[in-house]
This record gives C-alpha cells, structure tokens and sequence, in this order.
C-alpha cells in the first residue's frame, strides 16, 4: 500500500512538465518517473496559469492512481481530487479569490477597449484573450520585455493589480494572486509542510513559488527564463542541465535523494 503523502511536488505545466503532440498531455517519462516513487510517499499537484477545464482534461487521461492531488489554476484557484476522477473547489478558498478579482476588474475592466488598442498600436499581437476572467496579451518574445513595460504603465494607480506572465504570455491579476500563494494554501489543506514541497517551473510567472518564499526544495529545467534561473539559484535550488520535463525528471530526482 502506498505511504501517507509525505512529499509534494508542485509542478508548472508549459515548458516544464507537458508535451504537445500529438495533443497537450503530460510528459510519459515524467508520469513514469512520479508512479515510480508513489509508493514512498509521494505526490504531485499541477501550479499552472492555464484554466481548470483544460487542467482537468490532462489529468483526465491519467490513470486514476497517477492522477495529481490537486489543480492550481490561474494562480489563484485550489481543485481537490476526490478520488473518483473529479476535481472538487476548495469553496471558501476560491470565493475568496473570485471576490478579488472581480473588486479589480470592475474598477479597471472599463480601461480595457482602450488598453487593448494602444497594445495593437504598438506591437504585432500574435495572439489575446480579453474577458471576464483576463486580460492578457502575447508578442514575440523579443518584443515581450517592452509589452510587459507598457502593461505595468496601464496599472500605475491600481496597487491591487499586477503584471504577470509566462515565457508567451503577459497578463493582468490581483495583486495578491501568486503561485506562491496558492501552494502555500493547498499544501495547508492537505496537510503537507511546506519543507515537504518541492516546485519546479520556469516562467516568471513561477518565480514566487522558486525563490525559496515556500520551500528551498526549488528548480526549473535548462530552458527557463533567466530571471528564473537566477531566482533558483539565489535560493540554492536545482538549475538541470536538461530541458523541459527532462529537467523536472532530474530536479525530482536529486531532491528525493536527500528527502526520501
């Protein structure tokens, strides 16, 4: 029988744990590699920016055993695995988000015809999602440092709003919103210290969770950005010589050496 959860491992999905084709799906390697170590007591949740829907279709096609403990989406939702294949809302945790969140949008939400044009006047947007839930925005990446510098300029005034981003995409959140933050509260509720976690990403948008703020069981795989490869470093975690999933293969890897 497998051991009491004694270790979690919170994991970004994009450029650090998925593949792509022929469909969005985590990495076969990595999936072997977490079933393999199940039994010593360890379990994994998935820290993503992308919505639960599609965080709940890949963990749909897992095998039940195999399945992540729990969703953290958009930096600021917490989904529990019931144990039947279903993600359950931990409730008053996510009110409490969405009541922030729509405090935020209903004072800068108007702002958001005239943002998305200036954004359209200066750069190529190769893709961008305005609705109720985001206002987000993605360029080239030569061109992301500059969008993300007019962005911060659209906030100046709204200290309850921040820029956030992933290696694509910069985006607009509740200040208070973090993957930080959001682990921090899952590994509360299911009642895993925090110097049990081990997380692993590499976007900007990881980097409160890998600056040591959680856990000092931090890493990110040879791709990340460099202010994340430096955030890991200053907080004396892992920096993988290999990319992607392979790089969160070995981060697991040698941190169970010294947990397990």
């Amino acid at each position: 029988m497998p051991q009491p959860n004694r270790i979690l491992i919170a994991l970004d999905l994009d450029g650090t744990s998925v593949s792509y084709f022929p469909r969005l799906a985590m990495d076969g390697a990595l999936v072997r590699h977490l079933a393999s170590v199940r039994d010593s007591g360890v379990a994994w949740v998935m820290n993503s920016d992308r919505y639960t829907d599609t965080m709940a279709d890949i963990a749909s096609m897992l095998p039940a055993e195999q399945k992540p403990l729990a969703l953290l989406s958009c930096q600021r939702f917490i989904h529990l695995h019931d144990g039947n294949g279903t993600y359950l809302p931990v409730e008053a945790w996510n009110a409490g988000q969405t009541a922030r969140h729509m405090e935020l949008w209903k004072k800068i939400r108007p702002l958001f015809p005239q943002w998305r044009a200036q954004v359209e006047s200066q750069f190529t947007l190769l893709e961008s999602v305005v609705n109720d839930l985001v206002f987000a925005c993605r360029v080239s990446p030569d061109r992301t440092p500059a969008l993300r510098e007019v962005m911060q300029q659209f906030i100046q005034g709204h200290p309850d709003a921040q820029i956030s981003g992933n290696q694509e995409w910069t985006f607009i959140l509740h200040a208070s919103f973090s993957k930080a933050r959001v682990l921090k509260k899952c590994a509360e509720v299911l009642s895993i210290p925090t110097d049990h976690v081990i997380a692993i990403g590499d976007g900007i948008n990881d980097i409160t969770m890998l600056n040591g703020s959680v856990t000092k069981f931090v890493g990110c795989p040879a791709n990340a950005s460099p202010e994340v490869i430096r955030a890991v470093r200053n907080a004396g975690g892992i920096v993988s010589d290999a990319h992607e999933a392979a790089g969160a293969i070995d981060i697991i890897r040698q941190f169970l050496k010294k947990l397990l």
